[in-house]
């Protein structure tokens, strides 16, 4: 592959990553403001409402947040299918495992075992990002959800299978490391003792 070409493909798979980024700031500042009306909502349900909010207005505002994150979420499959597209268009080979989970994010479905591997990889992206290896629990749920293919529950209840398992254990509330990740910490500082 000649410099330019590479130069051309890594220029546009960072624009993509840059928006696919940009994205999920703006999906997680929705998910708090649809949080704060939903919560003005049900209190405002039950008759506590000081500042004499209409439910009807609530309601309709929520509505308008959830259309915007339908929109969001178009614009995130648009920009799996593309990064697809550049990964097929490069000469560089690429892991079966990987391939097939890029494939099923963009494409298809995966099964229980593809969820697991894919959870994990996204859980040592998370703690790759972070300066002290740790993954904040709500971060590591709204991401899986992100991907399409889990709900709410399924991306709860995999961040519990995962803890539940080993691979990751709770530092403090909400806040997660990789077991494998201490080990290793631990087995370099014995090494250079």
């Amino acid at each position: 592959m000649s410099f330019e070409k590479y130069s051309k493909k890594h220029k546009t798979l960072m624009q993509l990553l840059r928006r696919l980024r940009e994205i999920e700031e703006q999906c997680y500042v929705l998910i708090d403001c649809r949080t704060d009306l939903e919560t003005d909502l049900i209190l405002n349900r039950h008759g506590f409402n000081p500042e004499h909010k209409e439910t009807n207005t609530l309601a309709k505002k929520i509505e308008n947040l959830e259309t915007m994150m339908d929109q969001l979420d178009k614009d995130r499959r648009e920009i799996y299918s593309k990064l697809n597209k550049l990964r097929t268009s490069t000469e560089s080979k690429y892991s079966p495992v990987n391939r097939k989970l890029l494939v099923g994010m963009t494409e298809g479905s995966l099964t229980n075992k593809e969820k697991f591997h894919m959870s994990n990889y996204l859980f040592r992206t998370l703690s790759n990002r972070s300066s002290d290896e740790t993954v904040k629990g709500a971060e590591f749920i709204l991401m899986l959800v992100n991907t399409g293919k889990y709900n709410w529950s399924e991306a709860q209840e995999m961040l519990n299978t995962m803890n539940d398992s080993g691979l990751v254990y709770e530092v403090r509330n909400d806040i997660y490391r990789s077991v494998e990740r201490s080990g290793m910490r631990n087995v370099e500082g014995t090494e250079s003792v």
